[in-house]
């Protein structure tokens, strides 16, 4: 339970071993390589050696045609899949099967030549369908559209915003010529659409009378016959086009079966991306390269065997004073969960203590009293429970289960102490369904809650809360008190501590009519919270204003009160929904409202109760002790999302 010792790894290898001696490192999953930025900047380093290449961009590449092709088949030939995804187990050697992944790019290459072919036919279908659009005013005259004039007349199509009146229209034209016609082909919303016949002498005369009145001429290149004909023989292109996109959409569904194999490659290349990335951060002259990094101290032995194979120089030493190793924490697996609690804030410094077995306890302990219900607390349990058996999620999403499971546990048993089994169900039912029925002695018992009811009694809930927060914040000090003196600064930690036990000590003998303790307190403060200010003046007032501090420590206590808070939200919204239920006096009406209500209040309240909880930790408790700002270890290791790699030791 601690914050694991890193070691500095530096590395001389041979280029021709490169990329063998990274896939062991990747096989090894614990050395973290860092970019070599003081080498980089280092005038006698780079007249020796240059920053290594990779083929980076085309492993990327790869990935973006895997990840393509998912997307077709997932989008033309989607799979049923869950809220998680189901991982299956590989070995190294079939993960990284050269064979398997050729064959598997040039399926994606087949299904994005598709996909692209379709985009091509979805855009000439787009290009048919307005020109359709443009001809389909016009389907109503009888007229081929390549004529244009006569022996001696000009025959012309036309359009002019519906809010003109035709009328209108044909009197200006009959009074600039009588040698022309104007006839209606069809109308819209927004336009009459108009075939303007005139004798070729009388066109211009006509044209300037229309003009006034927006009349603009129409005109279709390259095309001959009606446009009824013309129509035709759009919609038979517009169906050829659709058959042969059916055709690429087909075919991209016949490789639907290679589904996983694609998964399993991208799984692979987003490995080779990491291992590329790797290469990139090495130092080289052509011949040799150089690596730097950090290794878990407890991790050296396996990696000094791994190393024997090459032919390799490489050293592991301490830190240098002003370097900040990664930060990787250890605990036991059943306490891994709350990682993601600290993660969520910040990791502690290097230098620093890790805070998970001593938040643990609190972070699960305050959820479940918000929480407590016993029904809850059993499906929050068995819905995790579930999940990590079924699905085995990882990262972050597996520490959430897996410490669900524990908040689940907690809800439970505080359920049993507060009487709580979706909120007064037992009551409710038993009052509306179950009148004369008597309920047994044990069952009220657990009802009128085993040690309190938060409902009847929530002062001594308050009260509760607040005791544990004051129990958490004086743990705070400790750990202070501790890290004090474990960095070589005890007294300073008791100075930081001390005073304040005495005021609050105090505080609690003023209700027995004593101010002597105080007194003492108070002087203890001002003699002492400001002794790292260089002048006497500097530590005096820097004592007088911590007093201010004691408004800081009153806010602390209070924030404890949102223990009783939650824990009155959840039992009353529970209640509400029961009452609401019991309302119609009709068994499937109540358990369908019941069952409505419930859920909701469960998706609602979990969010605000692990919220608030983690919120104690930071803010209040977290605030005694912690220094933070721990840059988290990211060794090169395998990053998967469709399979699980067996650790089979095969040479890869």
């Amino acid at each position: 339970m601690s914050i694991v010792k890193m070691k500095r790894l530096r590395l001389i290898g041979l280029s021709e071993e490169r990329d063998e001696l990274v896939a062991q490192l990747l096989h090894l999953g614990c050395v973290e390589v860092t970019e070599p930025e003081d080498k980089l900047t280092d005038p006698e380093w780079m007249a020796l050696v240059r920053r290594d290449s990779s083929n980076l961009s085309d492993v990327k590449a790869q990935a973006g045609t895997l990840t393509s092709a998912l997307d077709a088949l997932k989008k033309y030939a989607p799979a049923k899949t869950g809220l998680f995804i189901k991982r299956s187990n590989i070995t190294e050697a079939e993960l990284f099967d050269n064979q398997v992944l050729g064959d598997a790019l040039r399926c994606a290459d087949d299904i994005n030549d598709r996909t692209r072919e379709i985009a091509r036919l979805y855009s000439q279908e787009n290009k048919v369908n307005a020109v359709a659009a443009g001809l389909a005013p016009w389907t109503g005259l009888d007229l081929p559209l390549e004529v244009q004039e006569t022996v001696s007349a000009d025959v012309m199509l036309g359009v002019c915003p519906a809010t003109v009146e035709l009328s209108a229209l044909q009197g200006d034209l009959a009074a600039a010529t009588p040698l022309a016609e104007l006839q209606t082909v069809s109308d819209d919303k927004t336009q009459h659409y108009l075939l303007l016949v005139c004798h070729k002498a009388e066109t211009e005369a006509a044209l300037n009378a229309l003009r006034p009145h927006s009349f603009s001429v129409v005109r279709f290149k390259d095309m001959t016959g009606t446009a009824a004909e013309n129509m035709a023989e759009l919609k038979r292109q517009l169906s050829d086009l659709a058959d042969q996109r059916q055709a690429q959409v087909d075919a991209i569904v016949s490789h639907k079966e290679e589904r996983n194999r694609l998964q399993v490659c991208l799984d692979r290349v987003n490995q080779d991306i990491n291992k590329a990335a790797v290469c990139e951060r090495f130092l080289t002259d052509g011949r040799i390269f150089f690596l730097e990094g950090w290794v878990p101290e407890e991790n050296l032995p396996q990696v000094t065997e791994a190393l024997r194979s090459f032919t390799a120089a490489y050293e592991s030493v301490d830190r240098e004073p002003e370097e900040k190793p990664p930060v990787k924490l250890k605990n036991p697996k059943w306490m891994d969960g709350i990682n993601m609690v600290t993660e969520m804030y910040s990791l502690p410094d290097y230098d620093g203590i890790d805070p998970n077995p001593l938040i643990f306890f609190w972070f699960v302990l305050f959820f479940g009293i918000m929480f407590a219900d016993v029904a809850y607390g059993l499906i929050i349990f068995v819905v995790s429970f579930i999940i990590t058996k079924v699905y085995a999620p990882k990262k972050t999403m597996g520490k959430m289960f897996s410490l669900a499971m524990w908040l689940g546990g907690s809800t439970a048993v505080m359920g049993i102490f507060t009487g709580g089994f979706f909120g007064n169900f037992i009551e409710i039912f038993y009052e509306t369904f179950l009148p004369n029925a008597v309920m047994p002695g044990w069952l009220e018992s657990f009802c009128n809650g085993l040690v309190v009811s938060p409902i009847n009694d929530p002062m001594t809930v308050l009260i509760i809360a607040i005791v544990l927060g004051c129990v958490q914040l004086i743990m705070g000090q400790c750990i202070h008190i501790y890290m004090g003196f474990r960095d070589g600064n005890g007294l300073d930690g008791l100075l930081d501590v001390v005073p304040w036990w005495i005021v609050f000590a105090g505080i609690g003998l003023l209700f027995l009519g004593q101010y002597w303790l105080l007194i003492v307190g108070v002087v203890a403060l001002i003699a002492t919270q400001g002794r790292h200010s260089p002048t006497i003046i500097g530590k005096i007032f820097g004592g007088i204003s911590s007093l201010y501090d004691i408004t800081s420590w009153l806010s602390d206590v209070l924030s404890y009160s949102r223990l009783m808070a939650l824990m009155l939200a959840t039992s009353v919204i529970a209640m509400v929904f029961n009452t609401l239920a019991a309302m119609p006096r009709n068994i499937i009406a109540f358990f369908i409202i019941f069952a409505f209500g419930h859920v909701l209040n469960i998706a609602v309240n979990i969010i605000g109760t692990f919220v608030h909880a983690a919120r104690l930790q930071y803010l209040e408790y977290f605030g005694k002790f912690y220094k933070e700002g721990g840059v988290p270890f990211a060794p090169l290791q395998y990053d998967t999302k469709y399979v699980d790699v067996i650790d089979n030791k095969e040479e890869i």
